[in-house]
């Protein structure tokens, strides 16, 4: 009898292992949580949220297109400091999906073109000074 309990845990942990590791594909909704010490992304197919220093904003789901970006155009739902954004304004937010890490252009806190790698499941260390 014992083994019949542990085969019957193993079919369903093999089965959940392999729905958690197929890659995204187009159409897919971003699913999971992913940050780097100036950003955090958590992303539900109920919504999305996205926190930088000093501003978090409420997103609608995060769907990729065909070359695995999202866009998407959020409120922002806090913001303090000395930030130019105002609770209410508008936000958008664009991503791309580069294989299990997330990466946002910067548009926070430096100017001029670059962008931030957010990994999954890290910890941000937002700071916001203001």
């Amino acid at each position: 009898m014992p083994q019949l309990r542990i085969r019957s845990l193993t079919v369903p942990a093999a089965v959940l292992a392999l729905a958690c590791s197929h890659p995204l594909a187009p159409g897919d909704v971003l699913v999971g949580t992913w940050s780097s010490a100036d950003a955090i992304l958590t992303a539900a197919t109920t919504g999305a949220t996205f926190t930088v220093p000093c501003i978090a904003v409420s997103l609608p789901p995060l769907r990729l297109d065909d070359s695995l970006t999202f866009r998407a155009t959020g409120v922002v739902t806090q913001a303090g400091g000395l930030v130019t954004s105002r609770v209410g304004d508008p936000y958008a937010l664009v991503g791309h999906v580069l294989g299990n890490r997330v990466v946002v252009p910067y548009r926070w806190s430096v100017p001029g073109p670059g962008a931030d790698t957010l990994v999954p499941r890290g910890r941000g260390i937002l700071v916001c000074n203001a």
